[in-house]
């Protein structure tokens, strides 16, 4: 019997209470964080009541540790999968999300409670499930609830639950902790104006350097030396190349990728698992599933867009292992993805009800796409129409810009700095605020007579003073550990009603979708009809 965590236990009644409000509701934990033994024991508790119950997943290893789950709650189950048929002797079935889809007509028993795992993957098909079985309670589980489509999973669930984040959880002592190691860039902060726009001879200049940075050998020799690693190649040739790089310098590093036979990767893993290989170098077959506790070490060669895809594969080294002695976890990030998501403990608000396309106008706020094609970042939102994207990804070579990984610390809160640093940055953010607040009550942001607003960026694409302000302010609270409605909340205090335009200058900002706007109103909604009923009580 498989006892779950306090952490474990809250969440449950969480989601057990959001089943009240909605049928669909989606669950989101960190890696490791133990999601599998969550909904193994919502599973359980609907089996017992005699509901019929699917648990779908993507990816074999995760149907293995679900059944390993299931069978430590001592619950019967069968399996839906490639050779394996729906059986009347279960009433709960562990179900490929791929043969799924294959099989809609010979479905004998419709489920009346479906877990799906990583459900921020897989949204047509869950749209189509929803449709087909619209009166079945349906709970999606995830460590990273958004897409990068934009796409909002809100569309789909009812309600989000978060748990602890992963800083919360390393506190608790149920993850480790991080080194992080990444390139010491300024990044466009750095790049100078030229009228309205940046500089064009700095810009190109800051593009073409941004690669691939340090190598990937050295650093790990100099960082992580001996340390279980995995590392993240973006194709199976550089996969294969630099397994024979670290295997060169005495390592034992080996390739594995969709095109290695499954019982050469399984023993591959397998020795990894044992501590006979030293690092496993993989293309998309370690993001999901992969449960080695020993890896020490997290080499990030694989650019990404994706929040999602960097927290699976940074969730890959955060599990605890006392039996080999782990006390923490490297990250050796030689992509930069620091600069698109921020460290893995800075605060995030996922984007549950989707996010906006990114702007084609290069702008201080938008972050770079990396060219798949040139291996140098760009502002395009997309390849379509790029003169670049005339040539095969796997003749191109990664461009290595030497330099030196420098670790870099999680953002602190203010109160946590030395009282000399709290006085300089406290006056800075006054400032801020002082100078937003200002062009608010100017009527800059929902301050006119009839409740319009000017705010955002001028007919020059210049930015007004009020959004330059809320702009500083983003990012010194990201500094600080805080997220975006904290902006918010310093700038609305005494307001009785929420503050619409407000909240859309910072969607804007951030990127984030129109829903965001809405399922912000109705947390703040929540909050001033509390202060209300305190105070007239």
């Amino acid at each position: 019997m498989t006892v779950l965590r306090p952490y474990q236990s809250s969440l449950y009644s969480a989601v057990r209470e959001a089943f009240g409000r909605t049928k669909r509701v989606f669950m989101c934990l960190p890696c490791g964080g133990g999601k599998t033994a969550i909904f193994a024991a919502m599973a359980a508790t609907s089996h017992a009541k005699g509901r019929r119950v699917w648990i779908a997943l993507p990816r074999h290893e995760l149907m293995e540790q679900a059944s390993a789950a299931l069978t430590r709650l001592d619950v019967p189950h069968g399996r839906i999968a490639a050779g394996r048929e729906e059986s009347r002797a279960f009433s709960l079935h562990l179900v490929s999300s791929d043969t799924l889809i294959r099989r809609w007509d010979r479905i004998k028993n419709p489920p009346d409670f479906i877990v799906l795992d990583e459900a921020h993957l897989y949204y047509d098909r869950q749209i189509e499930l929803c449709e087909r079985f619209p009166n079945a309670y349906i709970l999606g589980t995830s460590a990273s609830p958004e897409r990068l489509d934009g796409r909002g999973l809100s569309d789909i669930y009812g309600e989000l639950v978060e748990g602890p984040d992963v800083r919360q959880l390393v506190e608790q002592g149920y993850l480790c902790p991080v080194r992080y190691f990444a390139p010491p860039l300024a990044g466009l902060g750095k790049v100078h104006r030229k009228g309205i726009d940046y500089d064009e001879d700095e810009l190109a200049n800051l593009f073409e350097q941004r690669r691939i940075y340090g190598k990937a050998v050295e650093h790990y020799e100099a960082n992580a030396r001996g340390k279980s690693a995995l590392v993240f190649a973006r194709s199976v040739e550089e996969s294969e190349k630099i397994a024979s790089e670290f295997r060169a310098r005495g390592w034992r590093f080996e390739p594995v990728s969709a095109n290695t036979p499954k019982k050469i990767r399984a023993a591959i893993i397998d020795g990894f698992r044992r501590g006979e290989v030293h690092g496993l170098v993989n293309c998309e077959v370690a993001v999901y599933g992969l449960d080695v506790p020993r890896i020490e070490c997290v080499i990030l060669l694989r650019p990404t867009m994706s929040k999602a895809f960097a927290t699976q594969m940074l969730g890959r080294g955060l599990r605890p292992s006392p039996e080999t002695g782990k006390r923490d976890c490297v990250v050796m990030d030689h992509v930069n993805l620091i600069d698109e998501f921020g460290h893995p403990f800075a605060p995030y608000d996922w984007q549950f009800s989707g996010r906006e396309k990114r702007a084609r106008k290069l702008d201080p706020t938008i972050r770079l796409r990396l060219c798949p094609e040139t291996f140098i970042y760009c502002e395009r939102p997309s390849c379509v129409g790029c003169p670049s994207n005339t040539t095969k990804r796997k003749t191109r070579a990664e461009a290595i810009v030497d330099c030196q990984l420098r670790e870099l610390a999680p953002p602190v809160e203010l109160k946590a700095r030395p009282p000399e640093e709290q006085e300089v940055f406290g006056e800075r953010l006054e400032a801020a605020l002082d100078r937003a607040r200002a062009a608010m009550k100017a009527g800059e942001i929902g301050g006119n007579a009839d409740g319009s607003n000017t705010i955002g960026p001028n007919t020059d694409g210049s930015p007004t003073i009020c959004s330059a302000a809320i702009g500083e302010l983003l990012k010194l609270a990201r500094q600080i550990d805080r997220q975006p409605l904290w902006v918010y909340h310093r700038l609305s205090e005494g307001r009785l009603t929420a503050n619409v335009p407000l909240l859309s200058e910072i969607a804007r900002q951030m990127g984030y979708a129109r829903g965001w706007v809405y399922f912000a109103r109705q947390k703040i909604d929540e909050r001033l009809r509390e202060q209300g009923k305190r105070r007239a009580g």
